[in-house]
């Protein structure tokens, strides 16, 4: 009778344990649940169970599950679980529990140091959790290594060194090799890290390496969230390539897995925002107000990642539109937005700083607070050129063109973006007016009235912007465009930007 219960117990942890290396976590819950309630003193599917419940984000419940157990295992993944609780004294106080447990040589030792330096990272404890990765032995395991560099890269982004972090995750995915040599999640983490980072930084190797591996990636429902993240920050690539088609098919992509309905509001704002930049306002506008509706049914004190980014999107996007939409998204953003998950790299990150800073900016500048938008724009241009993130700089050194200082910041504009050629921010702003001061037959046909308008234009602002800035309506406004275009032989404003620009 005892064997006829071992072996169905034992299939079904083999079940759990395939499982929970394919990113199944529901499944393999489940599984360890049933396993579990028949046969309590089963070890495996409890400590198992317990580290599935940490990955579904349930520290307590792992350490409730390991309440009574005294492994070494058991007080590791209780040091990991106190860890993301921010319980740093109870989590190094289980950590040296499980390190007089292992016998030498135990295969958790190499684990244990990588746990407790992740728990360093966490509590921001850089130099220390380095010095506890320099003491693994060369030699790991897939899955160890897999996650021991990229604990390395998060590392050295904390240290705000990018260009760090980069080589780390591309060498970890050199060594990786593919999903079939190690467990799913790692390796979906490694390229929902590639890919957020080739946003940043202008490497193309970054950019293939996400694109090429993003296919490979066995998505589950349980890693959608990540999934949703590669895909947006591809779409954000592919924009800056100048590929509006594939920018605006990936961000549809990750519309379609998007895990809640707020990271659905910051796909909806991606949207709108290149919609805008692109030109085309009326599509812009059904994506904002789909953002907007579904931002206003959303509880933002409950929110506790990243996807809290969408509001100050929000608000620069409604800045010219709506000034009190866009300060009442500011005013959220400024109260919700400086706690962030301790596990997340934005915690303490002054690119949150850098991206509140620049959308406040934006926001100051329609409202006409000159001085205070000047200041707010300086700041984010300031964080970005020191962290090397040139197109966001540059984004920052247009903003601040348009409120003086016009050549001075033209020209950081045009040297940050000299990676992006392609891009909106490139194709529509003024760092193309050097190619412009050349005469051609088209300009020195325009009256000055159509110049002035066409000046402007190629200053990147809106129909709204150009009537409020030379006094006239909107509609004398919109002639002189229609005019313009019609001389260039153009119909929308990027082919009137490449245009013009032509040498």
């Amino acid at each position: 009778m005892a064997r006829a219960r071992v072996a169905p117990v034992a299939g079904a942890f083999d079940l759990a344990l395939g499982d929970y290396r394919a990113a199944r976590f529901s499944s393999a819950a489940t599984r360890l649940e049933e396993i579990v309630a028949s046969d309590p003193s089963h070890a495996p599917a409890t400590l198992l169970l317990a580290r599935v419940h940490i990955k579904r984000g349930s520290p307590e419940s792992a350490l409730t599950l390991l309440a009574r157990s005294h492994k070494a295992e058991a007080y590791l993944i209780r040091g990991l679980a106190f860890a993301r609780l921010g319980d740093a004294g109870s989590s190094d106080s289980a950590f040296r529990s499980a390190a007089k447990l292992l016998k030498r040589p135990d295969v958790l030792e190499a684990e244990l140091l990588y746990q407790r330096a992740a728990a360093q990272w966490i509590e921001r404890d850089l130099t220390q959790a380095q010095r506890t990765l320099d003491k693994l032995p060369a030699s790991l395991d897939s899955d160890l290594e897999l996650h021991v560099n990229i604990l390395r890269g998060a590392i050295s982004s904390a240290n705000e060194q990018l260009t760090a972090q980069a080589a780390a995750l591309l060498q970890a995915l050199r060594r990786a090799g593919n999903a079939r040599d190690v467990t799913v999640h790692p390796y979906a983490t490694l390229i929902t890290q590639i890919a957020a980072l080739a946003v940043e930084l202008p490497s193309q190797e970054l950019r293939d390496a996400a694109a090429e591996h993003v296919s490979s990636v066995p998505w589950t429902t349980d890693i959608a969230d990540l999934h949703f993240h590669t895909l947006r920050a591809l779409a954000w690539r592919h924009a800056l390539d100048g590929d509006e088609f594939n920018a605006f098919r990936r961000l549809k992509e990750a519309l379609a897995v998007t895990p809640t309905a707020a990271w659905r509001v910051a796909a909806l704002a991606d949207r709108a925002y290149l919609a805008s930049a692109l030109g085309e306002r009326r599509w812009a506008a059904q994506e904002l107000r789909d953002a907007h509706e579904l931002a206003t049914t959303i509880d933002w004190t409950t929110i506790a990642g990243e996807e809290k980014f969408a509001l100050p999107i929000l608000a620069e996007l409604f800045a010219s539109r709506d000034p009190a939409v866009a300060m009442g998204y500011a005013a959220t953003f400024a109260k919700v937005g400086k706690s962030y998950s301790r596990i997340l790299s934005s915690n303490r990150d002054r690119r949150v700083e850098a991206l509140e800073a620049y959308s406040m900016g934006r926001v100051q500048a329609e409202l006409g607070e000159t001085r205070e938008a000047k200041r707010l724009l300086a700041h984010a241009y300031q964080i970005y050129d020191q962290l090397g993130i040139r197109w966001r700089a540059a984004r920052a050194a247009l903003a601040l063109a348009r409120l003086g200082d016009a050549a001075t910041w033209r020209k950081r504009a045009q040297d940050a973006l000299e990676p992006y050629p392609r891009s909106w921010l490139a194709q529509g702003a003024p760092v193309r007016s050097r190619s412009l001061t050349v005469a051609s037959p088209e300009l020195e046909k325009l009256t000055p009235a159509q110049r002035a308008v066409f000046d402007l234009l190629v200053d990147g602002r809106s129909t709204e912007e150009i009537a409020r800035t030379l006094e006239r309506s909107i509609f004398t406004v919109r002639n002189h465009i229609k005019k313009i275009f019609k001389l260039f032989g153009v119909t929308s404003r990027p082919a009137l930007m490449v245009k013009a620009s032509a040498p």
